[in-house]
């Protein structure tokens, strides 16, 4: 009779520890955390609220990144970045690479734009400017997975 308890209590236990145990189970619709594609950026302040362009794109022909304030590339820009190059590379603005942001017309007075990537037809990467006067005197932005055309 205790050998019938002790194989008792032992099988409770170990249902208990089955049964409380957690069970991540892979169902197929689990998906990986990814950003969204588009084009954004914060005007003054890295902390200020995201605005995102209506769409953007590269224009590998004139070595340019756009940002439009629609949805198609006859709305109006708000960003242009004319850079030597399209690859993944830093480009420092002045002199060849020029950029151009509707916020504040002025050349900025320091700045980059960062192409971490460009493939399969997409481009990602990052910019920031700042001006030395104006409204608006930095802008902090990304493009991610943007068409290149």
């Amino acid at each position: 009779m205790k050998n019938l308890f002790f194989y008792f209590r032992t099988l409770v236990v170990l249902a208990l520890l089955f049964i409380s145990c957690d069970r991540k189970e892979d169902d197929g619709t689990n998906t990986a955390t990814s950003s969204t594609a588009g084009f954004t950026w914060r005007e003054n302040s890295t902390t200020a609220p995201v605005k995102t362009a209506g769409s953007s794109e590269v224009r590998t022909q004139y070595k340019s990144i756009f940002a439009f304030t629609g949805t198609t590339a006859t709305s109006g820009t708000l960003f242009e970045f004319n850079l030597t190059g399209v690859s993944p590379a830093t480009y420092t603005i002045g002199g060849s690479n020029a950029f151009y942001f509707s916020g504040n017309t002025a050349t900025p007075a320091s700045g980059e734009v960062v192409i971490t990537s460009n493939a399969n037809g997409k481009a990602s990467g990052t910019f920031k400017a700042t001006w030395s006067n104006g409204t608006i005197t930095s802008v902090y932005g990304t493009f991610t997975d943007i068409p290149v055309k």
